[in-house]
């Protein structure tokens, strides 16, 4: 028995995960599920609700922790496949590297105040208990990340993304 906790010991220290519901202003849009390992961090995502019904979406995002410019993203929409090197990635889907960077500083969280993903500067703006509202600099497509219910060693209960498109909205399942 010892032998066996000692194999799954690794997987235990090394490996965690949360996941996301979607939503779109007020619509059900898919989920995420975010994958935290000891080089890297895996964000898996597929369309669902009433938006899946009208629009097929998947993706898998892999984020190298020790060099984030061989982090990748891979997409379906709608039967198109597509693969974005970290600088489209960053131009595509900005908002996903900065809240799974965001996600990495977890057990530092009062000490965030200004950190960048890429070319892109993100500063705190607010904080006030367990919110944390970060601004975007230099990005055309993400404006702001709002984490609600964020507690030292854990993952915010809500993440809002305001981007030139609307509010993505993600709530802990």
């Amino acid at each position: 028995m010892r032998f066996i906790f000692l194999l799954l010991l690794p997987l235990v220290l090394f490996a965690s995960s949360v996941t996301y519901k979607v939503k779109l202003g007020f619509f059900p849009a898919g989920k995420i599920e975010i994958t935290f390992l000891k080089n890297r961090v895996e964000a898996k995502g597929k369309s669902g609700g009433f938006i899946g019904l009208f629009y097929k979406y998947s993706f898998l995002m892999v984020y190298n922790i020790k060099n984030p410019s061989l982090s990748f993203l891979k997409e379906e929409e709608n039967g198109k496949r597509r693969f974005f090197e970290y600088r489209k990635l960053l131009k595509k889907k900005a908002w996903l590297p900065m809240v799974v960077k965001l996600l990495l500083e977890r057990e530092r969280i009062e000490k965030l105040k200004k950190f960048r993903v890429g070319n892109y500067e993100i500063i705190l703006l607010f904080h006030k208990g367990e919110i944390y509202t970060f601004k975007v600099l230099g990005s055309k497509r993400t404006k702001s990340i709002t984490l609600k219910g964020w507690k030292e060693n854990n993952f915010p209960e809500e993440i809002e993304i305001e981007t030139s498109a609307g509010t993505l909205k993600l709530e802990r399942k």
